[in-house]
């Protein structure tokens, strides 16, 4: 898969088939999280990679899913995700401006990678850190920042881009029809790049 249609093909998935995941695929995975770009290349994330069955149930019931489709979007017993990886940070090593470029960029890299793998990913932020941390054995100073959940996608999101007209901030929640197929809604290219000057 050629990196422009991974990128295309990239949608938060919220339904996995139960095949566990390459270790080998996952150690890539982080690979490519890790030398993503970070702000004055302090590089200070960490990452746990979770893929024991046990845990990952424990994990997965300190998350919050899809705060738009809840409960639909949230996965049931035989769609949950098969690994997770818990994106933490060193406070010690963040740039004075913050860790959430670093944060970005290293969750666009591992998501797109995922795809070309064959993979799906959910990148969350609503979590139950205090209990995730535990869990996880994180040291004190290592700080949980969001959980990626990863696994062989059961669903493939739709994305529809949205007319010029309807831009506007009520119209961008994804949504599910009556067979469960999840719908993304993006603002157009149209809406959003402009050529020398805005358009105003």
């Amino acid at each position: 898969m050629d990196t422009l249609q991974a990128i295309l093909k990239r949608r938060s998935v919220r339904s996995f088939a139960q095949d566990p995941i390459d270790p080998e695929v996952l150690k890539a995975l982080i690979n490519a999280a890790r030398i993503a770009p970070s702000a004055a290349n302090l590089q200070p994330l960490e990452f746990v990679v979770v893929t024991e069955p046990e845990l990952c149930e424990q994990v997965f019931e300190c998350l919050k899913w899809a705060a738009y489709t809840t409960p639909r979007g949230t996965p049931d017993a035989g769609h949950r995700p098969t690994a997770y990886v818990a994106m933490c940070v060193r406070p010690e090593y963040a740039s004075p401006v913050g860790t959430d470029y670093d944060l970005g960029a290293a969750a666009a890299s591992l998501t797109i990678l995922a795809v070309d793998q064959g993979l799906g990913s959910c990148w969350i932020k609503n979590i139950n850190s205090p209990k995730v941390s535990k869990l996880l054995n994180l040291p004190e100073g290592l700080k949980l920042d969001s959980i990626l959940a990863l696994g062989v996608p059961a669903e493939e999101p739709v994305q529809v881009d949205l007319k010029p007209e309807e831009a506007g901030k009520e119209v961008i929640k994804y949504w599910r029809d009556e067979a469960e197929q999840q719908f993304v809604p993006k603002r157009s290219l149209e809406t959003v790049l402009h050529w020398e000057r805005h358009r105003g």
